[in-house]
Protein backbone atom coordinates (compact mmCIF):
# COMPACT_ATOMS: atom_id res chain seq x y z
CA UNK A 1 0.00 0.00 0.00
CA UNK A 2 2.98 2.22 -0.59
CA UNK A 3 1.89 5.73 -1.43
CA UNK A 4 -1.64 5.22 -0.05
CA UNK A 5 -2.68 6.64 3.29
CA UNK A 6 -5.50 4.58 4.78
CA UNK A 7 -7.60 7.25 6.40
CA UNK A 8 -11.24 8.18 6.67
CA UNK A 9 -11.16 10.18 3.43
CA UNK A 10 -9.91 7.18 1.40
CA UNK A 11 -12.45 4.78 2.92
CA UNK A 12 -15.35 7.15 2.28
CA UNK A 13 -14.24 7.77 -1.33
CA UNK A 14 -14.32 4.01 -1.99
CA UNK A 15 -17.85 3.72 -0.60
CA UNK A 16 -19.14 6.72 -2.58
CA UNK A 17 -17.94 5.36 -5.92
CA UNK A 18 -20.88 3.92 -7.90
CA UNK A 19 -20.60 1.86 -11.11
CA UNK A 20 -24.20 0.68 -11.62
CA UNK A 21 -24.85 2.39 -14.97
CA UNK A 22 -21.52 1.28 -16.41
CA UNK A 23 -22.11 -2.33 -15.28
CA UNK A 24 -25.59 -2.39 -16.84
CA UNK A 25 -24.19 -1.06 -20.11
CA UNK A 26 -21.45 -3.72 -20.31
CA UNK A 27 -23.86 -6.50 -19.30
CA UNK A 28 -26.36 -5.50 -21.97
CA UNK A 29 -23.73 -5.34 -24.72
CA UNK A 30 -22.06 -8.59 -23.72
CA UNK A 31 -25.35 -10.49 -23.52
CA UNK A 32 -26.22 -9.36 -27.04
CA UNK A 33 -22.85 -10.43 -28.47
CA UNK A 34 -22.79 -13.80 -26.65
CA UNK A 35 -26.41 -14.53 -27.64
CA UNK A 36 -25.56 -13.91 -31.29
CA UNK A 37 -22.41 -16.04 -30.99
CA UNK A 38 -24.27 -18.96 -29.36
CA UNK A 39 -27.05 -18.79 -31.94
CA UNK A 40 -24.42 -18.89 -34.70
CA UNK A 41 -22.68 -21.89 -33.12
CA UNK A 42 -26.01 -23.69 -32.70
CA UNK A 43 -26.46 -23.84 -36.48
CA UNK A 44 -23.63 -26.38 -36.72
CA UNK A 45 -22.93 -27.69 -33.18
CA UNK A 46 -25.60 -29.91 -31.66
CA UNK A 47 -24.40 -29.53 -28.05
CA UNK A 48 -25.15 -25.83 -27.76
CA UNK A 49 -28.19 -23.59 -28.28
CA UNK A 50 -29.89 -20.59 -26.67
CA UNK A 51 -32.10 -22.84 -24.54
CA UNK A 52 -29.29 -24.74 -22.79
CA UNK A 53 -26.80 -21.89 -22.25
CA UNK A 54 -26.72 -19.42 -19.36
CA UNK A 55 -24.34 -16.47 -18.81
CA UNK A 56 -23.78 -16.18 -15.06
CA UNK A 57 -21.81 -13.34 -13.35
CA UNK A 58 -19.15 -14.95 -11.18
CA UNK A 59 -17.12 -12.40 -9.20
CA UNK A 60 -18.04 -9.18 -7.36
CA UNK A 61 -20.80 -8.69 -9.93
CA UNK A 62 -22.84 -11.01 -7.68
CA UNK A 63 -22.50 -8.97 -4.47
CA UNK A 64 -22.57 -5.57 -6.18
CA UNK A 65 -19.14 -4.69 -4.73
CA UNK A 66 -17.72 -3.80 -8.14
CA UNK A 67 -14.80 -1.32 -8.12
CA UNK A 68 -12.63 0.46 -10.70
CA UNK A 69 -10.10 -2.40 -10.51
CA UNK A 70 -12.68 -5.14 -11.06
CA UNK A 71 -12.93 -7.32 -14.14
CA UNK A 72 -16.19 -8.61 -15.60
CA UNK A 73 -16.02 -12.37 -14.97
CA UNK A 74 -18.73 -14.76 -16.17
CA UNK A 75 -19.44 -18.47 -16.29
CA UNK A 76 -21.04 -19.57 -19.55
CA UNK A 77 -22.88 -22.66 -18.42
CA UNK A 78 -23.77 -25.32 -21.01
CA UNK A 79 -26.26 -28.02 -20.06
CA UNK A 80 -24.81 -30.94 -22.04
CA UNK A 81 -23.94 -34.31 -20.55
CA UNK A 82 -22.27 -35.36 -23.81
CA UNK A 83 -19.98 -32.33 -23.81
CA UNK A 84 -18.97 -33.18 -20.24
CA UNK A 85 -18.35 -36.83 -21.15
CA UNK A 86 -16.28 -35.94 -24.21
CA UNK A 87 -14.16 -33.58 -22.10
CA UNK A 88 -13.50 -36.24 -19.47
CA UNK A 89 -12.61 -39.00 -21.92
CA UNK A 90 -10.35 -36.83 -24.07
CA UNK A 91 -7.00 -38.69 -24.09
CA UNK A 92 -5.02 -36.82 -26.74
CA UNK A 93 -3.42 -34.70 -24.04
CA UNK A 94 -0.20 -33.70 -25.77
CA UNK A 95 -1.97 -32.67 -28.97
CA UNK A 96 -4.41 -30.52 -26.96
CA UNK A 97 -1.51 -29.00 -25.03
CA UNK A 98 0.37 -28.19 -28.22
CA UNK A 99 -2.72 -26.56 -29.71
CA UNK A 100 -3.36 -24.51 -26.56
CA UNK A 101 0.25 -23.29 -26.48
CA UNK A 102 -0.02 -22.37 -30.15
CA UNK A 103 -3.24 -20.43 -29.57
CA UNK A 104 -1.76 -18.69 -26.52
CA UNK A 105 1.25 -17.61 -28.60
CA UNK A 106 -0.86 -16.42 -31.51
CA UNK A 107 -3.07 -14.44 -29.12
CA UNK A 108 -0.29 -13.00 -26.93
CA UNK A 109 -0.94 -9.55 -25.56
CA UNK A 110 1.34 -7.39 -27.73
CA UNK A 111 0.73 -4.42 -30.00
CA UNK A 112 1.92 -6.44 -32.94
CA UNK A 113 -0.55 -9.21 -32.16
CA UNK A 114 -3.39 -6.71 -31.82
CA UNK A 115 -2.60 -5.18 -35.22
CA UNK A 116 -2.47 -8.62 -36.81
CA UNK A 117 -5.75 -9.53 -35.09
CA UNK A 118 -7.49 -6.44 -36.47
CA UNK A 119 -6.23 -7.13 -40.00
CA UNK A 120 -7.31 -10.74 -39.66
CA UNK A 121 -10.79 -9.71 -38.48
CA UNK A 122 -11.23 -7.29 -41.35
CA UNK A 123 -10.26 -10.02 -43.77
CA UNK A 124 -12.64 -12.47 -42.06
CA UNK A 125 -15.54 -10.02 -42.23
CA UNK A 126 -15.04 -9.66 -45.98
CA UNK A 127 -14.94 -13.43 -46.35
CA UNK A 128 -18.01 -13.86 -44.11
CA UNK A 129 -20.01 -11.72 -46.50
CA UNK A 130 -19.48 -14.48 -49.07
CA UNK A 131 -18.73 -17.62 -47.04
CA UNK A 132 -20.06 -18.32 -43.52
CA UNK A 133 -17.75 -19.71 -40.79
CA UNK A 134 -17.52 -23.52 -40.81
CA UNK A 135 -17.14 -25.03 -37.34
CA UNK A 136 -15.58 -28.50 -37.13
CA UNK A 137 -18.04 -30.59 -35.14
CA UNK A 138 -17.27 -34.22 -34.36
CA UNK A 139 -19.97 -35.53 -31.96
CA UNK A 140 -17.63 -38.09 -30.36
CA UNK A 141 -14.65 -35.73 -29.84
CA UNK A 142 -16.15 -32.28 -29.36
CA UNK A 143 -15.15 -31.05 -25.84
CA UNK A 144 -14.65 -27.88 -23.78
CA UNK A 145 -11.42 -27.06 -25.61
CA UNK A 146 -13.17 -27.40 -28.97
CA UNK A 147 -15.98 -25.14 -27.77
CA UNK A 148 -13.55 -22.48 -26.53
CA UNK A 149 -11.86 -22.33 -29.93
CA UNK A 150 -15.18 -22.01 -31.76
CA UNK A 151 -16.54 -19.54 -29.22
CA UNK A 152 -13.54 -17.27 -29.78
CA UNK A 153 -14.30 -17.20 -33.52
CA UNK A 154 -18.05 -16.66 -33.00
CA UNK A 155 -17.64 -13.82 -30.48
CA UNK A 156 -15.09 -12.09 -32.71
CA UNK A 157 -17.58 -12.31 -35.59
CA UNK A 158 -20.16 -10.22 -33.70
CA UNK A 159 -17.74 -7.83 -31.96
CA UNK A 160 -16.45 -4.47 -33.14
CA UNK A 161 -13.27 -4.44 -35.23
CA UNK A 162 -11.41 -2.81 -32.34
CA UNK A 163 -12.34 -5.59 -29.89
CA UNK A 164 -9.64 -8.21 -29.38
CA UNK A 165 -10.79 -11.72 -28.38
CA UNK A 166 -8.12 -13.88 -26.74
CA UNK A 167 -8.24 -17.64 -26.21
CA UNK A 168 -6.52 -18.52 -22.93
CA UNK A 169 -6.71 -22.26 -22.29
CA UNK A 170 -10.35 -22.82 -21.21
CA UNK A 171 -11.40 -19.18 -21.02
CA UNK A 172 -12.09 -16.28 -23.38
CA UNK A 173 -10.81 -12.77 -22.63
CA UNK A 174 -12.25 -9.69 -24.35
CA UNK A 175 -10.84 -6.18 -24.51
CA UNK A 176 -12.78 -3.67 -26.58
CA UNK A 177 -13.01 0.10 -26.17
CA UNK A 178 -15.85 0.54 -28.66
CA UNK A 179 -17.90 -2.38 -27.36
CA UNK A 180 -17.35 -2.00 -23.60
CA UNK A 181 -15.31 1.11 -22.80
CA UNK A 182 -11.67 1.86 -22.06
CA UNK A 183 -9.71 -0.42 -19.70
CA UNK A 184 -12.60 -2.87 -19.47
CA UNK A 185 -11.65 -6.53 -19.32
CA UNK A 186 -14.19 -9.32 -19.73
CA UNK A 187 -13.44 -12.96 -18.98
CA UNK A 188 -15.78 -15.83 -19.90
CA UNK A 189 -15.31 -19.39 -18.64
CA UNK A 190 -17.29 -21.98 -20.67
CA UNK A 191 -18.36 -24.59 -18.09
CA UNK A 192 -20.79 -27.47 -17.70
CA UNK A 193 -24.08 -26.60 -15.97
CA UNK A 194 -26.54 -29.23 -14.77
CA UNK A 195 -29.18 -26.91 -13.32
CA UNK A 196 -27.66 -26.93 -9.81
CA UNK A 197 -23.90 -26.43 -9.97
CA UNK A 198 -21.40 -25.19 -12.52
CA UNK A 199 -18.47 -27.48 -13.35
CA UNK A 200 -15.22 -25.85 -14.38
CA UNK A 201 -12.72 -28.11 -16.15
CA UNK A 202 -9.35 -27.56 -14.44
CA UNK A 203 -7.34 -29.96 -16.59
CA UNK A 204 -6.76 -33.66 -16.99
CA UNK A 205 -5.40 -34.25 -13.47
CA UNK A 206 -7.90 -32.16 -11.47
CA UNK A 207 -10.93 -32.82 -13.69
CA UNK A 208 -14.09 -30.77 -13.03
CA UNK A 209 -14.32 -28.44 -10.02
CA UNK A 210 -17.84 -27.65 -8.79
CA UNK A 211 -18.91 -24.03 -8.33
CA UNK A 212 -22.04 -23.55 -6.24
CA UNK A 213 -23.31 -20.09 -7.22
CA UNK A 214 -26.77 -20.66 -5.69
CA UNK A 215 -25.37 -21.52 -2.24
CA UNK A 216 -23.01 -18.55 -2.36
CA UNK A 217 -25.76 -16.13 -3.40
CA UNK A 218 -28.05 -17.41 -0.64
CA UNK A 219 -25.35 -16.90 2.01
CA UNK A 220 -24.63 -13.37 0.77
CA UNK A 221 -28.34 -12.51 0.80
CA UNK A 222 -28.69 -13.72 4.39
CA UNK A 223 -25.76 -11.56 5.52
CA UNK A 224 -27.07 -8.58 3.55
CA UNK A 225 -30.50 -8.90 5.17
CA UNK A 226 -28.83 -8.75 8.60
CA UNK A 227 -26.23 -6.06 7.92
CA UNK A 228 -27.58 -4.05 4.99
CA UNK A 229 -25.49 -1.94 2.59
CA UNK A 230 -22.62 -1.77 5.10
CA UNK A 231 -21.80 -5.39 4.25
CA UNK A 232 -21.44 -4.62 0.52
CA UNK A 233 -19.44 -1.46 1.34
CA UNK A 234 -16.96 -3.53 3.36
CA UNK A 235 -16.46 -5.95 0.43
CA UNK A 236 -15.70 -2.95 -1.82
CA UNK A 237 -13.22 -1.53 0.69
CA UNK A 238 -11.46 -4.88 1.12
CA UNK A 239 -11.28 -5.33 -2.67
CA UNK A 240 -9.67 -1.93 -3.22
CA UNK A 241 -7.19 -2.14 -0.32
CA UNK A 242 -6.26 -5.71 -1.25
CA UNK A 243 -5.54 -4.45 -4.77
CA UNK A 244 -3.28 -1.71 -3.40
CA UNK A 245 -1.35 -4.33 -1.39
CA UNK A 246 -1.06 -7.01 -4.10
CA UNK A 247 -1.65 -5.26 -7.44
CA UNK A 248 -4.43 -7.74 -8.21
CA UNK A 249 -8.06 -8.13 -7.19
CA UNK A 250 -8.75 -10.78 -4.54
CA UNK A 251 -10.73 -13.96 -5.02
CA UNK A 252 -14.29 -13.00 -4.08
CA UNK A 253 -15.18 -16.31 -2.44
CA UNK A 254 -12.21 -15.76 -0.10
CA UNK A 255 -13.10 -12.15 0.81
CA UNK A 256 -16.84 -12.78 1.07
CA UNK A 257 -16.30 -15.82 3.31
CA UNK A 258 -14.13 -13.79 5.69
CA UNK A 259 -16.63 -10.94 5.97
CA UNK A 260 -19.59 -13.31 6.32
CA UNK A 261 -17.79 -14.86 9.31
CA UNK A 262 -17.52 -11.49 11.10
CA UNK A 263 -20.15 -10.83 13.83
CA UNK A 264 -23.18 -8.89 12.58
CA UNK A 265 -22.77 -6.24 15.30
CA UNK A 266 -19.51 -5.07 13.74
CA UNK A 267 -21.42 -3.83 10.67
CA UNK A 268 -23.74 -1.55 12.65
CA UNK A 269 -23.37 2.22 12.34
CA UNK A 270 -23.43 5.08 9.86
CA UNK A 271 -19.69 5.71 9.57
CA UNK A 272 -17.92 3.40 7.09
CA UNK A 273 -14.47 4.17 8.47
CA UNK A 274 -15.44 3.25 12.03
CA UNK A 275 -17.05 0.00 10.85
CA UNK A 276 -13.96 -0.84 8.78
CA UNK A 277 -11.63 -0.24 11.75
CA UNK A 278 -13.79 -2.46 13.99
CA UNK A 279 -13.68 -5.30 11.44
CA UNK A 280 -9.94 -4.98 10.86
CA UNK A 281 -9.28 -5.01 14.61
CA UNK A 282 -11.44 -8.11 14.92
CA UNK A 283 -9.65 -9.90 12.05
CA UNK A 284 -6.14 -9.03 13.27
CA UNK A 285 -6.97 -10.71 16.57
CA UNK A 286 -8.82 -13.69 15.03
CA UNK A 287 -7.51 -16.76 13.25
CA UNK A 288 -9.14 -17.10 9.82
CA UNK A 289 -7.57 -20.50 9.19
CA UNK A 290 -10.79 -22.47 9.76
CA UNK A 291 -13.29 -20.10 8.14
CA UNK A 292 -15.62 -22.10 5.89
CA UNK A 293 -15.85 -21.36 2.18
CA UNK A 294 -19.27 -20.03 1.12
CA UNK A 295 -18.81 -22.06 -2.07
CA UNK A 296 -18.27 -25.33 -0.17
CA UNK A 297 -19.01 -25.41 3.61
CA UNK A 298 -17.09 -28.71 3.84
CA UNK A 299 -13.85 -26.89 3.04
CA UNK A 300 -12.06 -23.91 4.52
CA UNK A 301 -11.15 -20.87 2.43
CA UNK A 302 -7.56 -22.14 2.43
CA UNK A 303 -8.41 -25.63 1.14
CA UNK A 304 -11.22 -24.82 -1.33
CA UNK A 305 -9.46 -24.73 -4.74
CA UNK A 306 -11.73 -21.87 -5.81
CA UNK A 307 -10.57 -19.54 -3.02
CA UNK A 308 -7.14 -20.71 -1.83
CA UNK A 309 -5.32 -18.60 -4.43
CA UNK A 310 -5.81 -15.46 -2.30
CA UNK A 311 -4.36 -16.89 0.92
CA UNK A 312 -0.85 -15.41 0.53
CA UNK A 313 -2.23 -12.11 -0.72
CA UNK A 314 -4.47 -11.91 2.34
CA UNK A 315 -1.49 -12.27 4.68
CA UNK A 316 0.23 -9.35 2.96
CA UNK A 317 -3.01 -7.37 3.02
CA UNK A 318 -3.81 -7.92 6.71
CA UNK A 319 -0.22 -7.44 7.88
CA UNK A 320 -0.41 -3.85 6.68
CA UNK A 321 -3.07 -3.22 9.31
CA UNK A 322 -1.23 -5.10 12.04
CA UNK A 323 1.71 -2.78 11.37
CA UNK A 324 -0.56 0.27 11.35
CA UNK A 325 -2.13 -0.80 14.65
CA UNK A 326 1.31 -1.23 16.19
CA UNK A 327 2.25 2.26 15.04
CA UNK A 328 -0.92 3.68 16.57
CA UNK A 329 -0.20 1.87 19.84
CA UNK A 330 3.34 3.28 19.85
CA UNK A 331 1.98 6.76 19.21
CA UNK A 332 -0.40 6.39 22.15
CA UNK A 333 2.39 5.08 24.42
CA UNK A 334 4.66 7.92 23.36
CA UNK A 335 1.90 10.41 24.03
CA UNK A 336 1.28 9.03 27.53
CA UNK A 337 5.03 8.98 28.22
CA UNK A 338 5.36 12.58 27.06
CA UNK A 339 2.46 13.68 29.26
CA UNK A 340 4.07 12.01 32.26
CA UNK A 341 7.42 13.63 31.49
CA UNK A 342 5.82 17.06 31.18
CA UNK A 343 3.97 16.64 34.48
CA UNK A 344 7.11 15.37 36.15
CA UNK A 345 9.16 18.30 34.85
CA UNK A 346 6.48 20.72 35.93
CA UNK A 347 6.55 19.21 39.41
CA UNK A 348 10.35 19.45 39.51
CA UNK A 349 10.24 23.10 38.49
CA UNK A 350 7.67 23.80 41.19
CA UNK A 351 9.83 22.03 43.76
CA UNK A 352 12.94 23.87 42.57
CA UNK A 353 11.14 27.18 42.79
CA UNK A 354 9.97 26.42 46.33
CA UNK A 355 13.46 25.29 47.28
CA UNK A 356 14.95 28.53 45.92
CA UNK A 357 12.36 30.61 47.81
CA UNK A 358 13.08 28.68 51.00
CA UNK A 359 16.80 29.24 50.54
CA UNK A 360 16.29 33.00 50.06
CA UNK A 361 14.07 33.16 53.14
CA UNK A 362 16.67 31.36 55.26
CA UNK A 363 19.43 33.73 54.13
CA UNK A 364 17.26 36.74 54.95
CA UNK A 365 16.42 35.32 58.37
CA UNK A 366 20.10 34.82 59.15
CA UNK A 367 20.84 38.43 58.22
CA UNK A 368 18.00 39.67 60.43
CA UNK A 369 19.27 37.65 63.35
CA UNK A 370 22.67 39.19 63.03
Amino acid sequence: MKGKVIDKQLIESIVRKKNDEFIDKVNEKLNLIVSNAVDDLAQQIAYINLDNVILQPANELISGAFTDNSKFVYLMGIDSAQLELNTLKSTNFWKDLKNRILFAWQNRNTRRAKRKERKKKKKQEKELAVNPVIYNFDPSKYNIYSLCEDLQTAIAKFSALTTVVYLEDTRIRLIGKDDYGSNTQIIIYPVIYNGEVYKYYAGRKKGFIEINIASRAETLNEKFNKCGENFVDMIKIFNVLYFYANKTTPNQIFIESILVSCPDDLFKGDDAYTIFVKIINYLTMTSVKNIKSINNPNKSIFTDPLSSSSSLGYEKFINQFVYLNEKEEMKEKDKIALEKTIKKNQYKKFETKNENNQSINNEQKQKDDK
